[in-house]
């Protein structure tokens, strides 16, 4: 097997210097779009990956972001909606040159104690959080400590759903359980119950909200 490419050897093939080409790697926006170009070409053609310690050294990134896999038993994602998703978000953030750190918690608590620990580390850049819940200690944790942050539920109970600070995607309960619940009354059903979570679970209060509001 022949030795890996280094950065001299794509710096030779695209016709720039070395510096060019970590610009390329670390900061693209400072390289014209056409000098860009010609170097990745070189990069790609040559195979050449850069070395994810020494990049670490330079950017002070780990280019990898973490995820809390959630207990079966919690509310909130798993089964194979949370494989789905894995899936994907591994695949959407390979493209992206990131990582996917996967780690377990014990509660609310516990993962809050994770994020330190990855964070003071410098093991991860960003996290993304499933289960949210009204009162949430974690994204209230993260704010405070300027972590990157995106949570895969809304925030509950907060008023600015705009915030910037709490950046999230969810799917649209509510309006999915009225217009199934809307489906089902143009279809002649006229009791109609509602199944779901516990009151105080916010994706289940939501989705009570949307069946009601049919059904009245």
């Amino acid at each position: 097997m022949g030795a890996q490419p280094t950065v001299s050897d794509v710096a030779d093939a695209a016709g720039v210097s070395r510096q060019t080409v970590s610009n390329v790697l670390n900061a693209p926006e400072l390289v014209r779009p056409a000098t860009r170009e010609r170097v990745q070409d070189a990069i790609g053609r040559l195979g050449y990956r850069p070395h994810a310690s020494a990049r670490r050294l330079r950017t002070q990134k780990s280019s990898t972001i973490g995820i809390r896999l959630d207990p079966i038993t919690q509310d909130g994602i798993s089964g194979s909606i949370l494989d789905r998703f894995l899936h994907s978000f591994t695949e959407q953030a390979d493209r992206k040159g990131l990582r996917v750190l996967l780690f377990t918690a014990d509660g609310p608590d516990d993962e809050i104690a994770q994020f330190r620990r990855l964070s003071d580390a410098a093991d991860v850049d960003g996290f993304v959080l499933t289960s949210t819940f009204h009162g949430d200690p974690r994204t209230e944790w993260l704010i405070e400590h300027g972590q990157s942050f995106v949570t895969f539920g809304r925030p509950w109970g907060i008023d600015d759903m705009t915030d910037p600070q709490h950046l999230w995607v969810d799917v649209d309960g509510r309006s999915g359980l009225r217009d199934a619940t809307a489906h089902l009354l143009h279809a002649g059903a006229r009791r109609i119950a509602f199944l779901g979570w516990p009151s105080g679970s916010g994706t289940g209060d939501d989705r009570r909200e949307g069946w009601l509001e049919a059904m009245r």
